[in-house]
């Protein structure tokens, strides 16, 4: 996996159809949803030929345990859809 920075030079990262992209608390304007947190927002591609990117969703991270949880969701949700456990 290779770390890319987009226009704002947040990095990013691609997994097939999706960015991941992590915004300081510092990069965030206070009239925005999470404005003092840093976000990891994770958007899909419109396409497989077009690079435009729907709005996606934002996570604020307060904490080390937050990506933790989120990362621990996302393995159970797999884990448990793919074996029926």
């Amino acid at each position: 996996m290779q770390l890319q920075r987009d226009s704002k030079e947040h990095l990013y990262a691609e997994v097939e159809n999706l960015r991941i992209t992590y915004i300081p608390a510092a990069d965030r304007s206070p009239d925005k949803n999470w404005a003092g947190s840093d976000v990891i927002r994770v958007q899909s591609y419109k396409g497989p030929n077009d690079k435009s990117l729907f709005m996606g969703a934002e996570l604020p991270i307060s904490s080390p345990e937050v990506f933790g949880d989120f990362i621990a969701a996302l393995c159970a949700v797999y884990v448990q859809g793919k074996t029926g456990i």
